[in-house]
């Protein structure tokens, strides 16, 4: 019976253990999802100073022919695909509708020749990864 109890408390110590792994492992790897997200929503506001200063040189009347604009475009291009080696990608609406759970209405306005929960303008580009919203986009939409 002595070696029973043994085995049983050598069995109780290993399950500990491993369950004391598996959250380890868990732990670590929600510190790199966290991660990961800080790092893209750092890239993704480069990214949005990046749209600020096109459109600040379009005000400005500086053409797309500039070599600025070709700079500023080869850059977005590669933190664009810096994201989607990550899996994120910029929140695409194919419908031109709102998504919900993806996107923040800030603004609202009424149009009878559109439908409600068409977008109007995009204010801020949304990202995701999977199904996981990076950052929320924020619209303007048609309420009626």
């Amino acid at each position: 019976m002595d070696n029973f109890t043994e085995l049983e408390n050598h069995l109780a110590s290993n399950l500990k253990t491993i369950r004391n792994l598996k959250n380890e492992v868990e732990k670590k790897e929600n510190e790199k999802h966290d991660q990961l997200k800080m790092i893209a929503i750092d890239v993704i506001h480069i990214l949005d100073s990046i749209e600020s200063m096109e459109e600040g040189y379009i005000e400005k009347g500086i053409g797309k022919n500039e070599e600025v604009f070709k700079i500023l475009e080869r850059y977005r291009a590669k933190l664009l695909n810096l994201l989607n080696k990550q899996g994120i990608q910029k929140l695409e609406f194919s419908n031109n509708k709102l998504i919900v759970g993806l996107c923040e209405v800030v603004e609202t306005i009424a149009d009878n020749n559109k439908i409600n929960d068409e977008i109007v303008t995009i204010v801020r580009n949304g990202y995701i990864r999977g199904k996981e919203s990076i950052r929320d986009a924020q619209l303007i939409i048609v309420k009626n």
